[in-house]
């Protein structure tokens, strides 16, 4: 089951926002962690702020959820910098 809203492009999401954005579809958040696999009481963790994220199984939640951007959109914004070959004399 995806996700009741449209994930975030630049900004993420605050635990908050996540809540009032599955209250306005209707969709519990609990169903949603059911139909994806996850032990609901982790990402009502996740939404709460009191798992951050960082690694693991919490870090997915949180990028499903678009509390985190996915990698693609954090290197999209990213310029690289191509520096000079500097051969060693």
């Amino acid at each position: 089951m995806d996700i009741p809203y449209q994930l975030p492009t630049n900004k993420p999401y605050t635990g908050e926002q996540v809540k009032a954005l599955f209250e306005a579809a209707g969709v519990p958040i609990s169903t949603w962690a059911e139909a994806n696999g996850y032990d609901r009481r982790k990402v009502y963790m996740v939404i709460n702020g009191q798992f951050k994220g960082s690694r693991g199984v919490s870090h997915e939640i949180a990028v499903k959820l678009g509390m985190k951007l996915p990698l693609e959109a954090v290197t999209r914004g990213l310029k690289i910098i191509a520096r000079p070959n500097h051969a060693a004399a």
